[in-house]
């Protein structure tokens, strides 16, 4: 076993956010909600959940600062869209009980969404300030930029 210990074999290479994609999402999805009409909050976090890039517009409710964050961090340590979350959780009472008030920053309604590069998470976006499926909407555009 000992022989295998090269630093390839001690770590693995995967597709990180760069603070310019996170812009370039931020900006994507600011641009699609000024053109719906929305007034929204918009995170991009890394595969981490920290915070790369950030924007609120002027008119946006300041509590969706706060919940697109958390949105972007969800998606980004869950590996899981918020907006799939309430599915999850119908099928597992546990869970449904206990999750939403026992795990930190949880977020199980839509708009926020990882970012997967070659199936791995490098990773995501959340935006809050409307109804969860817009916010999902507004999300799903920014992340053509990806393809």
């Amino acid at each position: 076993m000992a022989e295998d210990m090269s630093p390839m074999s001690l770590t693995r290479s995967k597709p990180v956010v760069t603070r310019a994609a996170a812009e370039a999402l931020v900006a994507r999805a600011m641009e699609h909600a000024e053109k719906i009409g929305k007034n929204v909050s918009v995170a991009v976090v890394d595969d981490g959940g920290f915070l790369m890039a950030f924007a609120r517009m002027d008119t946006a409710n300041p509590a969706s600062a706060q919940i697109a964050i958390d949105k972007a961090y969800t998606a980004a340590v869950s590996h899981i869209a918020t907006h799939k979350w309430q599915e999850i959780m119908q099928s597992d009472e546990p869970l449904r009980i206990g999750a939403p008030s026992g795990v930190h920053r949880l977020v199980v309604f839509g708009g926020g969404q990882p970012i997967v590069i070659d199936g791995q998470v490098a990773g995501a976006i959340g935006c809050s300030g409307g109804h969860w499926t817009g916010d999902t909407d507004i999300g799903t555009e920014a992340l053509k930029l990806f393809g």
